[in-house]
């Protein structure tokens, strides 16, 4: 079976017992990997982690999310592994995950794929599939959430070196792709979702503290960041809206 991190804070058991549940379902057995807790992150930490410091809008839960997300990707590149499922810890499994899982790691792992098993905002182009097993994957052009993806060695490898120090949110798959960093799939049918409690806007620490620096400052961040793009990831990037323009497909959950 594939390997399976799933982020947790220990101090949260409700969410630990939750996600323990759902493993149990389906006989999985994950790795617990420790997040970066944001109440051991000083002014001094945060301030060498992220880049350009003084423009940038992160907030300090979406700097400790994104670093226990990097942790993963580091082990799985110090342990030499292929593929890896990351589950967040308020994760729900709508369907029984196992049959895809083993299909995928019958698939070749050497390109940096990011594969989202959840629809939150998810848009993707219409008419490219990758078929894996019994399940379609769309090529994702927009999407945010990270509470459940598999992803590449070489994705891991490729996000690790750009995000260090932090640039910005770990779940901007969109911006990742842009800069040639990753290519991403959107599963058709949605394999994880969120707790209904524990995964409110209201019960995450990132929601609630990344809802104070929306607005100009991260928008003009934001531009700043595309900005610097490459050239040739935009030229690329360019060609690509123009093949497909008005193909998109949304997912709103």
């Amino acid at each position: 079976m594939m390997k399976i991190y799933i982020l947790n804070l220990p101090r949260f058991r409700e969410r630990l017992e939750s996600i323990k549940r759902e493993c149990a379902r389906f006989e999985l057995e994950p790795e617990f990997f420790s997040c970066v807790d944001v109440q051991n992150l000083s002014e001094t930490e945060m301030r060498e982690l992220v880049f350009d410091v003084e423009r940038n809008p992160l907030c300090k839960s979406e700097i400790a999310c994104f670093l226990s997300h990097l942790g993963i990707y580091r082990d799985m590149i110090e342990k030499d592994i292929p593929l890896a499922l990351i589950l967040e810890d308020d994760s729900v499994f709508n369907l029984d995950p196992r049959p895809l899982l083993d299909e995928m790691e019958r698939q070749p792992a050497d390109a940096p794929h990011v594969y989202l098993l959840t629809h939150r905002g998810g848009c993707y182009i219409d008419d490219y599939r990758l078929r894996i097993g019994d399940f379609k994957f769309h090529q994702g052009y927009d999407a945010y959430g990270a509470n459940g993806y598999v992803l590449t060695k070489k994705a891991a490898a490729n996000l690790l070196g750009f995000n260090m120090p932090l640039k910005c949110s770990g779940d901007w798959w969109r911006f990742f792709q842009i800069n040639g960093l990753i290519q991403f799939f959107i599963c058709e049918k949605e394999i994880i979702g969120l707790h209904k409690e524990l995964g409110a806007p209201s019960a995450s620490l990132v929601e609630n503290d990344r809802a104070t620096t929306y607005g100009p400052m991260r928008k003009k961040y934001d531009r700043h960041l595309r900005s610097q793009v490459p050239f040739i990831c935009k030229v690329k990037y360019c060609l690509f809206k123009l093949k497909n323009l008005h193909k998109h497909k949304k997912r709103h959950k």
